[in-house]
């Protein structure tokens, strides 16, 4: 079962990945090279993700939020390949800040069984 300390625990990771990416990938320059860095590590933080995922997380959550990670290496991919063609920036943008917040909300939807745990009846499905 994933108790609300392992949802917490996963935001709290997920959280510091965005904001280690941010941080290390501020001054990368506007190239061709440079957004294939910033892509690729973004990618690579994802596939880190991947991996850090079962150990708070288990059952349908865990495969959820990997898949959404997936979802986010193939973004970042397709958004290079936006960024060589000359595509507006706010396709990805948008849609990146759109994953990330489905990310969010996959992580602290709770099913029935999560809701009642510590007794916590709060969006509890009807039984």
């Amino acid at each position: 079962m994933n108790t609300w300390r392992s949802r917490l625990a996963t935001g709290l990771v997920f959280w510091l990945a965005m904001a280690l990416h941010e941080n290390l990938m501020s001054n990368v320059q506007n190239t061709d090279g440079g957004m294939l860095l910033f892509h690729g590590s973004a990618a690579i933080f994802d596939l880190l993700l991947i991996y850090l995922v079962p150990v708070f997380l288990s059952g349908q959550l865990a495969s959820d939020m990997e898949a959404l990670c997936i979802a986010s290496i193939a973004a970042n991919f397709v958004g290079w390949i936006a960024y060589v063609a000359y595509a507006p920036p706010i396709y990805y943008d948008t849609f990146m800040w759109g994953l990330a917040y489905v990310q969010w909300a996959r992580l602290f939807i709770m099913g029935g069984n999560d809701a009642n745990y510590h007794g916590l009846y709060m969006v509890r499905r009807n039984s």
